[in-house]
């Protein structure tokens, strides 16, 4: 904190004090205290704070103007880029909620988010714009990232309000997002979260952990529509620092980025990190990455083989942050933990308190498996139409330690009942990881006549059945060893690279 930021603080405090805490508070104290620096650097170039200040006032106008306001909300089809930060930027600012929807999300994904959110205006990337007028019904689309020369409805929107902030008045609404969850087990679910509720508390304590500054030029490839991108963009607006945002992941264009910009902090999902090492020999040759000094993954799990090549390339640079849309961010690994404890998920936050349940809901010894719940004032306010009661149960099965470190082993839906013994994947994925030519790998319980269920792994490499089933016969017991070796050229994943096994398992059935 320097002079200028409590300068530009003090200015901001009428906002403050009608509005609450949120991103578009940061922009103008941004806007004040450091103007001239870059905010955001993507396809169409570079906006300085000042620049994205003036322009999100405009934004606020105009939704102001089609009498969009506190309580009403806006949905978001956009790629990363300047005009995702726009549009919830400009949103908090006038009290509006913000929904981010899933760039990848089928039509019909598109029209239940839309149907949960309820909102007055959706904007759209123009490559998506015909998905989105079908699943809008009634509500208007206004569209932007066209080609040069045929106009922007999203700049022609705002581009004659007056960049002049939007006058403070008591705060109805607020700085409210709803990110829609990962949808894995069945329609993605609208989970609200509210800034001014939250407050800046919880993303403090988090900097405890993770080392960013101002300074920082922060690369998201990570989709923005999702908890986890959405985190380094909010640690970039809380920090004033610079964010580069491309508007889809290239595995070398990553690494060019890292280059031109001079990156110090990238944020990646775990399959965005496979790719990039999973490039050509040639491609990783002479590159200059001396600039990093944090690689941030999350979004899914990040298993051993990956973080151990990751760090070979990166250097002890790797965090690996554990946390789910619902629960907030709950634990995060650091390169020294990744050394010392391979395998955990790291220390829970200060202030977040993590229990491991039984199947009763009662607490498990240390060291005993059971069900992850969460409390603590990142837990969100609850979904579209059911609050929280400060509690959230993640779905996923995990254990604490002697020392109080964190350890993830799958999802309580993919737990497999071998014979009536209990698997989980992770045991099983682990081995296969392992063995030269694997690629990718996801376990999962398929039925069976005589067992009801039976392991079976879905492979993605030129590792053969022969060297899986030895690796496996020689690490596991018997009955976790797979009955099914299923080749795949790809795993079906979410946007944040989590693997969808329950339509693996689907597929299994129809051939």
């Amino acid at each position: 904190v320097d002079p200028a930021q409590i300068a530009a603080l003090l200015s901001a405090a009428p906002w403050l004090a009608g509005r609450g805490p949120s991103m578009g508070i940061l922009s103008h104290v941004n806007g004040r205290a450091v103007g001239a620096k870059p905010a955001i650097h993507d396809a169409g170039g570079t906006l300085t704070w000042r620049d994205l200040d003036r322009r999100t006032n405009r934004l606020a106008r105009a939704f102001d103007r089609l009498g969009i306001g506190p309580r009403d909300s806006v949905a978001a089809v956009l790629r990363n880029g300047r005009e995702f930060v726009e549009v919830l930027v400009a949103a908090q600012k006038a009290g509006i909620a913000v929904a981010p929807l899933n760039t990848w999300a089928t039509e019909a994904e598109l029209r239940a988010a839309v149907e949960s959110a309820r909102p007055r205006l959706i904007v759209a990337d123009h490559r998506h714009a015909e998905s989105a007028r079908r699943a809008a019904g009634d509500v208007p689309v206004v569209t932007t990232g066209a080609d040069p020369g045929a106009g922007d409805p999203l700049e022609e929107l705002f581009s004659a309000e007056a960049d002049r902030p939007l006058f403070p008045v008591a705060r109805r609404g607020g700085a409210r997002i709803v990110i829609h969850t990962s949808g894995t087990t069945g329609w993605p679910k609208g989970a609200a979260r509210d800034a001014a509720r939250q407050g800046p508390g919880g993303l403090i304590r988090l900097l405890e952990v993770l080392p960013l500054h101002r300074r920082d030029v922060i690369l998201i490839p990570a989709p923005l529509f999702h908890s986890f991108g959405l985190l380094a963009l909010t640690f970039g607006m809380l920090l004033g620092a610079t964010v580069v945002l491309p508007d889809r992941f290239d595995a070398e264009e990553t690494l060019d980025l890292i280059e031109q910009r001079g990156v110090t902090a990238c944020a990646l999902v775990p399959v965005m990190l496979g790719r990039i090492l999973g490039l050509p020999g040639r491609a990783l040759a002479d590159r200059d990455l001396g600039t990093l000094r944090m690689v941030l993954s999350g979004g899914s799990a990040l298993d051993g083989p990956t973080r151990t090549r990751a760090t070979a390339l990166f250097g002890p640079v790797v965090y690996d942050l554990y946390g789910s849309t619902e629960a907030g961010w709950i634990s995060v690994a650091t390169p020294r933990d990744l050394v010392d404890r391979p395998g955990s998920v790291g220390r829970p936050i200060p202030g977040v308190e993590v229990t491991v349940v039984g199947r009763d809901g009662s607490p498990v010894g240390r060291g005993q498996v059971g069900e992850i719940v969460i409390r603590g004032e990142g837990v969100f306010d609850g979904y579209l139409d059911a609050p929280s009661d400060g509690r959230v149960a993640t779905g996923d099965l995990g254990r604490l330690d002697a020392e109080g470190f964190l350890w993830v082993d799958g999802r309580v839906d993919d737990l497999m009942v071998i014979g009536g013994e209990n698997v989980r994947p992770i045991e099983i994925e682990e081995v296969v990881a392992g063995v030269d030519g694997v690629e990718e790998v996801a376990a999962a319980g398929i039925p069976d006549d005589e067992y009801g269920q039976v392991p079976a792994v879905f492979v993605v490499g030129r590792a053969s059945e022969e060297a899986i089933l030895e690796a496996c016969r020689s690490r596991l017991a018997r009955y976790k060893v797979p009955r099914r070796i299923l080749r795949r050229a790809e795993l079906p994943r979410t946007a944040t690279g989590k693997v969808l096994k329950g339509r693996l398992v689907g597929d299994v059935g129809k051939e």
